[in-house]
């Protein structure tokens, strides 16, 4: 199958999408400026010991203590086999300082989860300083070259050290990983020079921008193509491009219609699928996700699909379809934690076991480990997906206020971004002006942002666009409308 990266930067914000034959199965959305957490190394504090637990609270300098697990030595360790040496003894007290990793970002109402065990992320290893791990990618399989890379690992490092082994590691030679390693030794003890002297929820280290988090772990995915909304990001893609083998370039295409890139490529009609809980199939049916604070839970219906005259092959193949779709869903929400899914009643147990491996399958294509248990006697399955980042839709939601929080609606910046494509197609077709009526919390934040007021006026050049708040639009609404129209009282020339 066809598969697309697609890179866009505008008005502070970065995106990421993955499409596979034009259909969405990966995103990412984050400001330029902030970014995700995971990964960024602090300088904190403990502030209670739970020592029943081996466990600590830190203050890291966030909006909430983080939560810090001696027990938990590597959190993705499960990924790259092996195992590390026994654990010290937990001796954490009150009032100590700790050099803190994150591995988990705020979600809801806890705060982060940390590590005390660093580590630095390159293109074909993984550094741990303080971590005595050896681990191989288990997307190498081949016997031989794991046996190899792990014996190039273990004469690389000192003792205490760790490395982990990742999947570009076998394209490059022993003198390009060990330059990899010294420059990622070079960034461990710069965050422990600036340790010192540093004050208590100090950021020391930071992870990659998006784009460059996203390169990293490019050539384990088959892609054929990226395509890429700025000139500016174009040539950072195109500089990272350059460190990779002949063997990997793709092509890089560069989306310069004047018009903005995820629209035009139906990427973000996509997104706002994402905000429904009905999911339709390809035959009819459907799928709908619903979220607790226990679990997900997911329920399969046929909806206008009848099939023919066989019942059993009715649903079995709703079933089938609702198994693929269940494994992109969450990995395009990014759904973590317990997920139960109500799939359609079938009677033959070899149907039954069919569709479980075929949800096991859909779900080995994803990064993120999941766990599937059998079909209950009730028609249910159980599975678990680690919880890695917030929910894709975390950051372009908000709790919707007149539901009472049991709902969500597209958050002021997302909605002007929706604004920002549609005027830039008006303008795109030759319209002689534009006129955006949109939300009032949309107008009010448009105020306040200049970098979209001075991207909009960019791509305008000379022609005039205004905006009006309507008090009767809910977040997400607008209204684009094409010169000549009549300038309505409250509006403002963008």
């Amino acid at each position: 199958m066809k598969k697309t990266l697609l890179f866009d930067s505008f008005c502070g914000y970065l995106v990421s999408a993955v499409t596979e034959n034009g259909k969405m199965i990966d995103f990412a959305f984050e400001r330029a400026d902030g970014g995700s957490l995971v990964g960024n190394i602090y300088k904190g504090r403990v502030v209670k010991t739970l020592p029943g637990m081996r466990a600590a609270f830190v203050d890291c300098g966030l909006e909430k203590n983080c939560y810090m697990s001696q027990d938990d030595f590597l959190p993705e360790g499960e990924k790259y086999g092996n195992t590390a040496e026994a654990e010290e003894p937990f001796n954490i007290k009150e009032g100590d300082d700790v050099l803190v990793r994150v591995v988990n970002p705020p979600i809801d109402n806890k705060g982060a989860k940390v590590t005390p065990r660093l580590s630095f992320v390159g293109k074909g290893l993984i550094y741990l300083p303080d971590t005595p791990f050896v681990g191989v990618s288990k997307k190498i399989e081949d016997d031989e070259l794991r046996r190899n890379l792990e014996f190039t690992a273990r004469s690389l490092i000192s003792k205490g050290e760790g490395l982990i082994v990742r999947t570009a590691a076998p394209y490059a030679r022993r003198d390009r990983l060990e330059e990899e390693l010294n420059f990622l030794r070079s960034q461990y003890e710069e965050v422990v020079a600036a340790y010192k002297d540093a004050e208590t929820g100090a950021l020391l280290y930071a992870d990659s921008a998006l784009p460059v988090r996203v390169m990293r772990d490019i050539l384990s995915d088959d892609i054929d193509s990226f395509i890429i909304g700025s000139p500016e990001l174009e040539k950072t893609v195109s500089d990272m491009a350059k460190r990779y083998p002949a063997r990997t370039k793709r092509k890089i295409i560069l989306h310069d219609t004047g018009r903005d890139m995820m629209a035009d490529l139906g990427i973000s009609g996509q997104v706002l699928e994402m905000l429904s809980p009905k999911v339709p199939l390809d035959n009819g049916g459907y799928i709908v996700i619903e979220h607790t604070e226990a679990l997900t839970a997911v329920d399969v219906n046929t909806g206008s699909f009848t099939g023919d005259d066989n019942l059993e092959q009715t649903v079995y193949y709703t079933d089938i379809l609702a198994a693929r779709e269940i494994a992109r869903q969450v990995r395009l929400r990014n759904i973590g934690g317990i997920v139960v899914v109500d799939f359609i009643d079938m009677r033959d147990p070899a149907h039954k076991e069919a569709v479980v491996e075929e949800l096991k399958r859909a779900l080995s294509k994803d990064k993120t480990k999941c766990v599937v248990s059998p079909m209950s006697r009730l028609g249910l399955v159980e599975f678990s997906r680690k919880r890695t980042g917030r929910a894709a839709l975390a950051g372009i939601t908000k709790p919707c206020p007149r539901c009472g929080g049991s709902g969500a609606e597209v958050c002021p910046e997302f909605a002007l971004i929706g604004m920002r494509a549609k005027i830039l197609k008006a303008l795109s077709d030759g319209a002689a002006g534009a006129l955006a009526e949109i939300s009032r919390e949309a107008f009010e934040r448009l105020i306040s942002w200049e970098d979209m007021r001075e991207d909009i006026k960019r791509h305008a050049l000379n022609t005039p666009v205004y905006a009006v708040a309507r008090d009767d639009f809910a977040a997400g609404d607008m209204k684009i409308k094409s010169a000549p129209f009549a300038l309505p009282d409250g509006a403002i020339k963008i």
